[in-house]
């Protein structure tokens, strides 16, 4: 009976009855897997099947075995749009046949023939062939003769008694198997250019409207003696220097009548505050203009001159070609990580996945590439599960380890050279780990720390992120170290000595609860409550409540806050106050018990008496808090005994302790509590003759922790900044913390050829608050790099800088080039140029403003709406020689000269701040008699100043090297406080020499 006869009939679910003994067929192996190549060529003929994709099957015979690669759908190929088929309206997904280990599944249909017809060729054509998605090929009978005992056979040789032999990997074959995946890359690659291109639309051309005043404009080059035309030159980098082309265009001028703009080389971002700033290095070449032939050299050895400059600052930078290379491997990295996943699971390496692969990277990294505590986190994040891996797991991994580097290194040109630790720190949750910001503690809490540790470990991270000034997490509040690592003012390092000391409690107040009278609140209150069951409808308690509830209570015992810690928990878990106190009691928190301290009267120092706010007789000789430019930034005092001469680092330097310290009032002379205004009948105010205010004399605005009394609390409150009734009285002494500026208007400058300036758009009467001059808070180090950076190698007139001088010691300085406000046009003018509108007419001053520096400008007399405001730059730019436009300036009436008077320059001369100064300024020539300084002229405030040659500019930061050359600025500063300007400033060349001599 021949094949085509037999009927084809279903397999039933149940056992096939039993049949007479005959003899099993002999069928052969028949291999019906089609190449890529004969299914493309004949993909017209092929059935077309539904896109998903389809089991794996087990086509077999009464004989042997054949075994079909499963096909499943990838879990982690990177998304990207389909490859579209010659031919095709639509796109379907095709990828190439996925090497995968082999599987077997029990088959429900069998293609049986008796022994005349078993042939492989009346097989092969009694078949048909199906193509299913992802490039798997299948073979599928067309006619099919299900006999009960080819069955029976089937059933007797399953799977389920044989085990299939696993393929053998070794290196070679995983090399051949990585070399066939790069090509998904290229793949996805043209798919998604080809999907962005076809998916692209055309913009509609708008339609233009009037004159086109280019329409009679040719495209082709004129000679070069025609009128109005302009060369364009062409540089082709790739070929050689001789190879060069001019070409000469028409140009056809436009005359409007708008006036033109005025120059200017930087387009500023608003900002209302400063910013802190890291380091950086020079990331791009600055540009200039178009350069000739002869200017390329210049302009390389200027380049080279910015490149020594930021590796004596501590970087390392690279050359262009360098950084083409690292930027070409970082891409490439990263498109190989989007594609590992995949290629794990197509390979199926026993025990071999991306962890594995991870935990076998960071077992392996030397101890200079990763820290224990970072190698530990990883292996912990990627710990096997609790099966464990394959024992022949490592083998997998080093097999692979060996092959990417064959493939993606060692073949690879040098450009694209990347290893598998490249690729594999892209990872998230590496990435994460081997970020170097600080962490809070992790491990379990062990149970011999008290509760004060205890409240640490679970506020770890509000510690190191919360910042003491402003109470926010990533503010613009602290420093840069030499590591270029933000610190910031947080609680860390001493919370819980802090909450420890709380509870030395003077024994008058022993008995007050949190150091203020009991108050009960309003939610069944455990002071009040006479029951001590529970209410049961209460929900319940969860560890994170618990976490909250413990944290709380410690915390707010004996603090500033007037409510009991009880009743805080239970209105911030949305509980009773009886049902907070019992789980207390129940968790059996117990608190250290209370230290009560008899006062030890802590005597006065004899210039400030920190109980009447009031600083006496030669208070100035005693103490260095009002000098902000030469004060040096230290950690705020932390110790145990009474702050004195030898243990307190602010009585050290000079300084009052300020509130961030950790001594109090009871135990610290020195203790700064703000001014006593309001109980003395005054009003804090910047010139005040008999008693001023203790804030104004210390350069400072009144806080409103310390000086509450004195009206800045309500004053400095943002939402009362355009309240004129309540600024009309009470402190004076708010202008920063208040922001609200006078109305002002930028405008052509009077001076000649400078641009723009900043004119008052309203009066403004003498002494009365501008603007404040905010920027970038950078180092001296970054300082110094962006000056020569932004300066011109071609024209050295047309250098600029918008940086100020803020701490002078501490090498801080304000950049308001990209980041500022209006302030950033204020231009210069001598403070002696007889009292008219040429002249000075606002300075700056430095207040120390809760917590922070920062700088204010005052009007040093009556301004009129519509003038000019100029201020000094100071004695560190001698060529300002720009000249005043006359009919510009125009002349002040007779009535506003009677008004106007001369500056005092006693009245600021402390805390008085100027621009920061230049480096490699030449000296002028024109002195006044009988005085060593340099007269001072009109100019842009983008000051205009002149050297010998450029490498003059740097030559005491190159010839020291930027850390001996802090250390000996360090050095002297401590030595000459009240002689030595920061930078290079007039005669450091001299001091600079004699210091290291």
């Amino acid at each position: 009976m021949s094949t085509a006869a037999m009927a084809p009939r279903p397999i039933r679910s149940s056992a096939p009855a039993p049949a007479p003994a005959r003899p099993p067929t002999q069928i052969d192996v028949v291999n019906l897997s089609l190449d890529d190549s004969s299914d493309l060529g004949n993909n017209a003929s092929l059935p077309r099947r539904s896109p998903s994709p389809q089991p794996a099957r087990l086509e077999t015979t009464n004989a042997r075995f054949c075994l079909i690669d499963e096909a499943g759908s990838p879990s982690h190929t990177p998304i990207s749009p389909p490859r579209k088929r010659p031919g095709q309206s639509s796109f379907h997904s095709f990828e190439p046949s996925r090497p995968s280990q082999p599987t077997f599944r029990p088959v429900q249909k069998v293609t049986t023939s008796n022994a005349k017809s078993d042939d492989a060729q009346d097989m092969a054509r009694s078949s048909g062939v199906r193509h299913p998605t992802l490039g798997h090929q299948q073979a599928m009978p067309s006619s099919e003769h299900h006999s009960p005992k080819a069955i029976q056979h089937v059933k007797a040789i399953s799977p389920e008694y044989h085990t299939p032999r696993k393929p053998e990997w070794d290196v070679s074959r995983i090399v051949q198997a990585l070399t066939t995946f790069r090509q998904d890359i290229k793949d996805g690659h043209a798919r998604m250019t080809s999907y962005i291109i076809e998916s692209t639309k055309p913009v509609e051309r708008r339609v233009l409207t009037g004159k086109d005043l280019f329409a009679g404009l040719s495209s082709k080059p004129t000679l070069a003696d025609e009128a109005d035309t302009m060369r364009i030159k062409f540089k082709e980098h790739s070929k050689p220097k001789s190879n060069k082309r001019e070409d000469y265009y028409e140009a056809r001028p436009i005359q409007t009548d708008e006036e033109r703009v005025p120059r200017y080389r930087f387009h500023h971002v608003e900002i209302k505050k400063n910013i802190l700033t890291p380091n950086t290095m020079l990331t791009f070449v600055p540009h200039l203009r178009d350069l000739e032939s002869s200017e390329e050299s210049k302009y390389n050895v200027w380049l080279q001159e910015l490149e020594d400059i930021d590796r004596k600052s501590g970087f390392k930078p690279m050359s262009r070609e360098e950084k083409v290379r690292v930027t070409v491997r970082s891409e490439f990295a990263s498109t190989v990580s989007l594609y590992l996943e995949n290629w794990l699971d197509r390979l199926r390496l026993p025990g071999c996945d991306k962890s594995t692969l991870i935990r076998h990277i960071a077992n392996r990294a030397p101890d200079d590439a990763i820290t224990p505590r970072q190698k530990s986190d990883i292996l912990n994040a990627h710990r096997p599960a609790e099966s464990g891996t394959p024992p022949e797991a490592n083998r997998a991994v080093e097999m692979f380890t060996e092959a990417f580097h064959r493939v993606f290194y060692q073949n690879e040109s040098s450009t694209k050279q990347i290893a598998l630790r490249d690729v594999l720190l892209l990872d998230e949750s590496v990435d994460s780990i081997m970020d170097t910001k600080p962490t809070a503690k992790n491990g379990s809490l062990s149970l011999n720390e008290n509760e004060f540790e205890a409240v640490e470990f679970n506020l770890g991270t509000y510690c190191i992120l919360g910042c003491l000034i402003c109470f926010s997490h990533s503010c613009e509040h602290g420093e840069y170290d030499a590591s270029n690592s933000k610190r910031s003012l947080s609680v860390l390092p001493r919370l819980s000595d802090t909450l420890r000391r709380r509870r030395r409690i003077p024994s008058d107040k022993a008995n007050v609860a949190n150091g203020h009278p009991p108050n009960p609140c309003k939610r069944c209150c455990y002071q009040t409550s006479t029951t001590s069951v529970v209410n049961s409808a209460q929900r319940p308690w969860t560890p994170e409540e618990h976490i909250v509830m413990r944290s709380m209570i410690v915390t707010a015992d004996h603090s500033r806050v007037k409510t009991d810690p009880f009743c805080i928990v239970a209105h911030v878990l949305d509980r009773d106050c009886r049902d907070v106190f019992h789980e207390y009691e129940r968790l059996g928190i117990r608190l250290p018990p209370r230290e009560p301290v008899s006062k030890t009267p802590i005597k006065t120092v004899s210039w400030y008496d920190r109980f009447k706010k009031a600083l006496i007789g030669d208070w100035e000789n005693r103490t260095r808090s009002q000098e902000h430019q030469q004060r040096e930034l230290i950690e705020p005092c932390f110790h145990e005994a009474p702050c004195t001469q030898e243990n307190c680092i602010c009585v050290q330097y000079g300084y009052l302790c300020e509130k961030y310290c950790g001594c109090t009032v009871e135990n610290c002379a020195y203790k700064f509590t703000g001014c006593a205004c309001h109980s003395q009948g005054k009003i804090c105010l910047a010139k005040q003759k008999d008693r001023p205010c203790i804030c104004v004399q210390l350069h400072r605005e009144c806080d409103p922790d310390l000086c509450g009394t004195c009206g800045v609390l309500e004053r400095a409150d943002p939402e009362n900044a355009e309240d004129e009734l309540i600024h009309a009285t009470g402190c004076q002494n708010c202008s920063l913390q208040r922001g609200l500026t006078k109305a002002l208007a930028l405008g052509q400058s009077q001076l000649e050829g400078v641009g723009y300036g900043l004119f008052a758009a309203e009066c403004i009467a003498q002494g009365d608050f501008i603007i404040e001059y905010v920027g970038e808070l950078i180092t001296h180090d970054e300082g110094v790099r962006r000056e020569a950076r932004r300066g011109d190698v071609f024209d050295e007139e047309s250098n600029i800088s918008y940086v100020f001088t803020l701490l002078e010691n501490e090498g801080v300085w304000v950049d308001a080039a990209l980041y500022g406000n209006l302030s950033r046009y204020i231009n210069h003018a001598s403070e002696k140029s007889g009292g008219d509108k040429r002249g000075c007419n606002i300075t700056p001053q430095i207040l120390y403003v809760n917590g922070e520096y920062r700088i204010k400008f005052t009007a040093t007399r009556d301004i009129q709406a519509g003038e000019e405001l100029f201020f000094n730059y100071g004695e560190n730019f001698p060529n300002l020689t720009k000249k005043v436009l006359d009919h510009k300036a125009g002349e002040m009436s007779d009535e506003a000269k009677k008004r106007t008077r001369r500056p005092n320059r006693a009245d600021h001369k402390q805390g008085v701040a100027r621009k920061a100064p230049k480096s490699g300024k030449k000296k002028s020539d024109k002195k006044k008699p009988g005085k060593g300084k340099t007269a001072s002229h009109q100019t842009l405030k983008t000051r205009t100043w002149k050297c010998a040659s450029r490498p003059n500019s740097y030559q005491n930061y190159r010839e020291s090297g930027s850390e001996k050359y802090r250390m000996t600025l360090r050095r002297t500063s401590i030595i000459q406080r009240q002689q030595m300007r920061l930078g290079l400033a007039p005669g450091l060349r001299q001091q600079l020499t004699r210091t290291l001599r």
